[in-house]
């Protein structure tokens, strides 16, 4: 079985007030927006389910030839 030591410094670092405010930055960076959400649009629906009917709709049967 493994042990292990705990070193603890005597020695504490406080950040300086650059540090502080450097390391802030960092954790509060905002992002960006990369672009604009999707915008309802009524006639790109329309056009959709229009063109989905023409897909899914029976093909005209073809006429036989006279025997």
């Amino acid at each position: 079985m493994a042990t292990q030591e705990v070193l603890r410094s005597s020695v504490t670092h406080r950040a300086t007030a650059q540090e502080r405010l450097a390391a802030t930055a960092l954790m509060t960076e905002h992002e960006t927006a990369v672009s604009d959400p999707p915008v309802f649009c009524p006639q790109a629906l329309g056009a959709g389910v229009l063109l989905l009917g023409l897909l899914l709709s029976p093909k005209v049967p073809k006429e036989r030839p006279p025997r």
